[in-house]
């Protein structure tokens, strides 16, 4: 985990001395907020958007291999990267695309993760929605994990409110029952 982590914080250096936030989301954040659990790459949402293509291409530069074969397509169609750090630790950079985003990665924590190494996480509140918004399971148990490990500190209002607005963007009205129901456990 500590060469993950060392890479991560590289990265997230580089992204800061060009003055782009940037927060980890996915299995780091649930190892440090939930259940931890194995895992071998690490997902960062980042504060750019897809015109800004050229621009992210242009910070990572050679030490980066993109694991796309269209870099700058993958960015501007799908607002995501994947790419490959100098020891073959995977970092797959997904953008800010909705004012979600946006208030999550300004809500990020620097949270030491190693003896040493400190990275911008996603705070535990919003790890909670990009899980529950997700559609996987293995998501959901991981959620469960977060409730479980931060109960006495989470931010229900938060939460809450932002569910309810997906509810009514993805027309579910699950969202917030689910989240109801992992707080009775």
């Amino acid at each position: 985990m500590q060469n993950l982590y060392t890479s991560i914080q590289k990265l997230q250096q580089r992204f800061d001395h060009n003055d782009i936030a940037s927060i980890v989301i996915g299995g780091v954040a649930v190892a440090v907020w939930g259940e931890p659990r194995v895992t071998r790459d690490a997902d960062l949402k980042v504060l750019l958007a897809r015109r800004d293509a050229d621009r992210l291409l242009n910070i990572l530069g050679t030490e980066y291999l993109s694991l796309l074969p269209s870099p700058q397509d993958a960015i501007r169609k799908q607002a995501m990267l994947f790419v490959q750090d100098a020891q073959n630790v995977r970092l797959d950079l997904l953008l800010a695309d909705t004012p979600y985003d946006i208030e999550a990665i300004n809500r990020g924590r620097l949270v030491e993760v190693w003896p040493g190494v400190t990275l911008q996480l996603c705070s535990p509140e919003d790890l909670l929605i990009y899980k529950l918004i997700s559609t996987r399971p293995r998501d959901h148990e991981d959620a469960r994990g977060v409730v479980q490990r931060q109960a006495d500190s989470l931010d229900d209002a938060y939460i809450i409110g932002w569910l309810k607005q997906f509810e009514a963007a993805f027309d579910d009205s699950t969202l917030v029952s689910t989240y109801r129901q992992l707080r009775r456990r």
